[in-house]
């Protein structure tokens, strides 16, 4: 696979280093000397120091022949000229443009088209949807719940089970008769995707996955987990703040939105806060029905004064990072049952485990998350990126032409170090073992190191079973 990304910032260097890792062939351009100068010293790959949207500069990256061109600037207009000067020259290349205007991302298929846009990532909305499924599938600092709830991710240390200490995980799995998985081991040196034969250390950090019933059963309920949140705080009239609450307004037309409409049965309670007169004034004329409170959250007794301490969920999504986690932070002491903190990078990721926040969103992972999701091939969707390591849980579903179906998992050679987590056959969810047999139709997670995924997409194939 052959992609051309327009834009070195910190989205465009994480695709880049992504798809480098799963050994694709990347060209990046980037139109600030210092920034390419950097970039083409820590990637492989070839970086070209010019305009993205200059028809000489998309010729010189040889656009024709890529499988995907992706505009990730800062300025929507160049990324939509620059996926129109691609599209105008061949329909092979499908291009991927990164917008923050809400108008672009309104726009039907096929006016898309005329733009020469294949697919548009609005940074906002993927934050906001990403918020949407949290408050669907409930949260906990040592959760995270995976499709739709139906499997958890829990994070312990080995000591939850002394009588494991110093076996292997095939042993565990023998003398248990509860379904699990150990999906991870952390460890002073570093992350481990576990066989059989790795035998649990006192000092190991373990991600366990099953369904929530088997994990209630082998380390006991999450609490607070399955709360509904009916009163809601979203500071910072922002893009993401303003997309969360058209989406709490009008859950979209998914299963995450039906779900929604049917917890709340009515819409929750709202409050915005923001220190802006003017955006707190443009909201009450564009909204009715929530509360709109004009107030800098960071000052004396402003929080204590909304009512912080009734808030089921409270999510600061204000344009910075260092207040959005200082003021989730102050709101979870106020009594905040849930809170949330949008961030813009992993500078202040080490803190997570030392404060009392519940959850991150990274607006900028997010997007990264968006676009890999969007050029894998073979349906492979990433569904947890473990933050130690370059490991990810992900899952795809098997094409009923697949060469694959009828065969045994033990008859699949797959790289070493991956480890198949679970299959989903028909809804029901299998912890499986060599002799499952895999159908057209199923859906299958795997653990990976990420340089992997491309063994992955020619192991089980395309969307065609190609």
């Amino acid at each position: 696979m052959r992609v051309v990304i327009v834009g070195a910032g910190t989205v465009g260097l994480n695709i880049a280093r992504e798809l480098i890792e799963e050994k694709r062939d990347v060209v990046l351009i980037e139109k600030n000397p210092e920034t390419a100068r950097r970039v083409d010293n820590e990637l492989d790959c070839l970086v070209i120091n010019d305009d993205g949207s200059r028809p000489e500069t998309l010729r010189l990256a040889n656009t024709e022949t890529a499988d995907w061109f992706i505009a990730l600037t800062g300025t929507d207009a160049v990324n939509i000229v620059a996926c129109g000067l691609v599209a105008s020259e061949t329909s092979k290349t499908k291009t991927i443009a990164r917008v923050e205007t809400p108008f672009y991302t309104a726009l039907s298929s096929s006016q898309q088209k005329t733009f020469g846009l294949d697919y548009l990532i609005n940074p906002a909305m993927e934050a906001a949807r990403e918020l949407m499924d949290i408050l669907h599938e409930g949260f906990a600092s040592s959760v995270t719940p995976l499709h739709g709830g139906a499997l958890q991710l829990r994070t312990v240390f080995a000591p939850v089970f002394p009588e494991y200490i110093g076996k292997t995980l095939g042993e565990m799995r023998q003398s248990s008769l509860k379904h699990f998985l150990i999906t991870a081991v952390v460890r002073s040196d570093g992350m481990i995707v576990p066989k059989g034969d790795c035998r649990i250390e006192e000092t190991d950090k373990l991600y366990v996955l099953g369904t929530p019933d088997s994990l209630n059963d082998l380390l006991g309920p999450v609490a607070g987990l399955e709360d509904i949140a009916r009163n809601i705080m979203i500071v910072g009239v922002t893009r993401i703040g303003e997309r969360l609450l058209e989406m709490l307004l009008n859950p979209p037309a998914t299963n995450v939105g039906g779900l929604l409409r049917r917890l709340f049965k009515k819409k929750p309670d709202i409050t915005i806060l923001d220190a802006s007169d003017e955006a707190c004034k443009r909201l009450a004329h564009e909204h009715d029905g929530i509360s709109i409170l004009n107030t800098d959250c960071l000052e004396e007794g402003a929080l204590e004064k909304a009512g912080v301490g009734r808030s089921d969920l409270f999510v600061a999504a204000g344009n910075s990072q260092a207040e959005n986690i200082l003021v989730a932070q102050l709101a979870k002491s106020l009594g905040a049952k849930k809170t949330i903190a949008i961030t813009t990078n992993h500078r202040f990721l080490h803190l997570g485990t030392r404060m009392d926040i519940d959850s991150y969103i990274c607006s900028k992972d997010v997007v990264v998350a968006a676009v890999l999701q969007t050029v894998r091939k073979a349906h492979i969707r990433t569904i947890y990126d473990f933050y130690e390591d370059d490991v990810e849980i992900v899952d795809l579903k098997i094409n009923r032409r697949s060469p694959l179906v009828g065969k045994k998992l033990k008859n699949i050679e797959l790289p070493r170090d991956v480890l198949l987590a679970f299959v989903i056959k028909e809804g029901v969810i299998i912890v499986p073992s060599g002799e499952t047999m895999l159908d057209g139709g199923d859906e299958i997670g795997l653990v990976t190191h990420k340089k992997h995924i491309a063994d992955l997409e020619h192991i089980f194939g395309g969307a065609d079973g190609s």
